[in-house]
């Protein structure tokens, strides 16, 4: 059965900069070929996908994940495909990019890589 976003969140075990994956858990300590297992079996390519970041920062980090993710995908990312919303206590920020055109796994992971490069973050779903 699926989660609710919510409920994930607030799920124990949960690890700052993994790949969180929302209909089946958390691929932990980095594990790019368990994530990559994992996303070849539910997910078919190419296809259109969101990413979102959650860090601090403010705009700045919000621009540093948009170059993030137009770094691999080597296309500019529409402003209308970005979307921010601010913690209710104002210290973090949620960056949601998308929908984008992905066309593999290893493109996906390629933007999580180079998301995680910036220490600012501290998940991303």
């Amino acid at each position: 059965m699926l989660s609710l976003l919510p409920e994930v969140s607030k799920a124990e075990g949960r690890v700052a900069q993994t790949t969180n994956v929302v209909i089946g858990g958390t691929v932990v300590n980095d594990s790019t070929d368990e994530w990559l297992v994992l996303d070849k079996k539910v997910n078919s390519y190419p296809t259109v996908r969101r990413f979102t970041a959650i860090g601090t920062g403010g705009d700045e980090f919000v621009q540093a994940m948009v170059v993030a993710v137009e770094s691999v995908i080597q296309e500019s990312i529409p402003k209308g495909r970005v979307s921010q919303k601010v913690s209710s206590r104002g210290k973090y920020v949620s960056v949601n990019i998308g929908p984008i055109r992905v066309v593999s796994s290893e493109q996906v992971q390629a933007v999580y890589n180079a998301m995680k490069r910036d220490d600012r973050m501290k998940y991303f779903l």
